[in-house]
């Protein structure tokens, strides 16, 4: 009997309870709190890029290029005495490899010659004939060998050259292609803008006088100066004053002989005249005048003195 009120009151609470949750306000209700929960970004791995491997030159042989070399003929060397110590011709044996050349610089005072072969057996390979003071001669050897030389007007004057084949090989760098950077956009201009642009520049252009042509002289006196008889007037080219003249066709041109030694005014170079005027040997205070009919460029020089040399030029 107990235990069935007991059973009744129970239920009757349960009820009680289930009726107030139903009438209760839904905002009442406690609602569960949400907290949101931030994402880490998940790493993503990068692929690794290799580096372009570096372009090597290329590279090429080509033989070593030819070189150029100078011998001198020192003052004094017309003198016998130099060959003692071997310095007629400085240096006095020259080793080159084939196609290089070789330049004889006359430093003396007298004229020399550069002669293949020997005085006993001469080549006949190569032969500069007489050069004067200050004048030089070139050759370019092409064949190895040995090819000794000497001078045939002071036989004791020897030297050697030595030609041995190109064997130095020089390694070149070639350039490996670089793209060009494609050309910037220019802008276009109307015709208007030209023509407008072409027209102010000729406004501004100043005409300037042409000038007046050179009235050349029809008579002209050369001297020759005291004391041209010895060597030493032609490193300044003052054998003959003035060295290098100009006139117009027609003019006639007169050498005064100022010196104390007797002279010639020859045309040509010395040792070979070209026949086209010679004075022959004219004395002190006299003089020698001669009539350029033609254009062109005259060479002369003195027979006696071969290192007195000048020019005319007609024009």
């Amino acid at each position: 009997m107990n235990f069935a009120y007991g059973v009744i009151a129970i239920v009757g609470v349960l009820a009680a309870i289930s009726i107030g949750l139903i009438v209760a306000s839904p905002d009442d209700i406690i609602k569960p709190r949400i907290i949101p929960v931030e994402e880490k970004p998940t790493a993503v791995a990068k692929p690794e890029v290799e580096p372009e491997p570096e372009s090597a030159p290329l590279t090429s042989a080509v033989p070593a290029p030819p070189e150029t070399y100078t011998v001198r003929i020192p003052d004094g060397a017309g003198i016998p005495g130099c060959l003692e110590n071997n310095e007629c011709f400085v240096p006095s044996s020259l080793p080159v490899r084939v196609g290089d050349t070789i330049i004889w610089n006359n430093l003396d005072i007298a004229a020399h010659t550069v002669t293949s072969g020997s005085i006993e057996e001469p080549s006949e390979i190569f032969d500069s004939s007489f050069f004067m003071p200050g004048e030089t001669f070139v050759l370019t050897f092409d064949e190895a060998g040995e090819y000794p030389y000497f001078c045939t007007l002071h036989p004791w004057m020897t030297g050697e050259v030595v030609v041995s084949e190109v064997e130095e090989m020089v390694v070149v760098s070639e350039p490996t292609a670089v793209s060009e950077p494609e050309p910037e956009a220019v802008e276009e201009k109307s015709i208007e803008e030209i023509v407008i642009k072409e027209e102010i520049v000729m406004e501004e252009k100043i005409e300037e006088p042409e000038p007046e042509p050179e009235t050349l002289p029809m008579t002209l006196t050369v001297s020759i100066p005291d004391g041209v008889g010895v060597p030493g007037c032609e490193e300044t080219n003052e054998c003959y004053l003035p060295y290098e003249v100009s006139v117009a066709v027609g003019a006639t041109v007169t050498w005064s002989n100022d010196d104390t030694a007797a002279h010639t005014v020859t045309s040509g170079n010395f040792p070979e005249d070209d026949g086209l005027f010679d004075s022959s040997i004219f004395m002190s205070g006299s003089t020698f005048e001669t009539t350029f009919n033609d254009a062109g460029t005259f060479d002369y020089y003195c027979f006696v003195h071969p290192w007195m040399a000048g020019i005319v030029n007609v024009s």
